[in-house]
């Protein structure tokens, strides 16, 4: 988990997330998923956008994650970075 202290603070007081900062990973199996899309910034390929929960019991967003990550195993992708480059287009 990367919080606010282990972020980023733009000249415009924004927080981007920085997955180099994880030395013991290699990019290609990092994910980040956040409800603020500039806070992958950096590594954009790596970023998967989600809705804010607001404590609505209908709120399936993580369904919907679960489903993606599910589909990337069954495939054994080799580099995350490909199926959210396909599927988000930033």
């Amino acid at each position: 988990r990367l919080y606010r202290d282990s972020c980023v603070k733009t000249t415009d007081n924004v927080y981007i997330k920085d997955l180099r900062v994880i030395k013991n990973v290699d990019m290609k199996n990092m994910i980040l998923v956040d409800n603020a899309i500039y806070s992958f910034g950096f590594q954009l390929s790596n970023g998967i956008p989600i809705i804010p929960f607001k404590h609505d019991k209908t709120d399936n967003e993580f369904l919907h994650l679960e489903k993606f990550l599910k589909d990337c195993a069954e495939k054994e992708i080799d580099d995350l970075r490909e199926p959210i480059r396909n599927s988000f287009h930033f």
